[in-house]
């Protein structure tokens, strides 16, 4: 099975009056989440699902992957902050893709991707992304097949 993880694009600080939930991408975090998503695809990605946090970011960003790959994008509640590899194993139980990509926040993602390839660290930048293959999800059982980030592109 073939699962990636994005931390959502570069999002608005955070500002009296608005809730973290509720903060938008930024337009460089549209960028590089568009640049990202570009490079995955020419890599060969092609997502059977696209799953993201209920965030605003998340789902903004799951937008924009829309765009690049064809897919809809659907929020789950169990991507939202706190996410931890139990819901990741749920959500891949409950879908017959084998193809899962995930949209979400840190420091759920690195945590959860260090656990099924490691124990190992992973550091998750905004609009990075990591691919893990495996056969079952499970803590030590997956192969970090690339990480991709922004800095390989230029944004700006």
């Amino acid at each position: 099975m073939n699962l990636y993880f994005l931390r959502h694009g570069e999002a608005e600080p955070t500002s009296a009056g608005t809730s973290d939930d509720a903060r938008r991408l930024t337009e460089r975090g549209k960028r590089e989440t568009a640049a990202v998503a570009q490079a995955a695809r020419s890599a060969g990605l092609r997502p059977g699902a696209i799953l993201t946090s209920p965030f605003r970011r998340a789902r903004e960003t799951g937008e924009v992957l829309q765009e690049v790959f064809g897919v809809v994008a659907h929020a789950d509640e169990r991507l939202g902050s706190g996410c931890h590899l139990g819901a990741i194993q749920d959500l891949v139980a409950a879908r017959a893709q084998d193809r899962i990509l995930f949209v979400g926040h840190e420091p759920d993602f690195s945590a959860i991707v260090g656990q099924l390839i490691g124990p190992a660290r992973v550091r998750m930048r905004t609009s990075g992304l990591a691919y893990v293959q495996t056969e079952r999800v499970a803590p030590g059982q997956g192969i970090l097949v690339w990480l991709l980030t922004p800095d390989f592109f230029a944004s700006e």
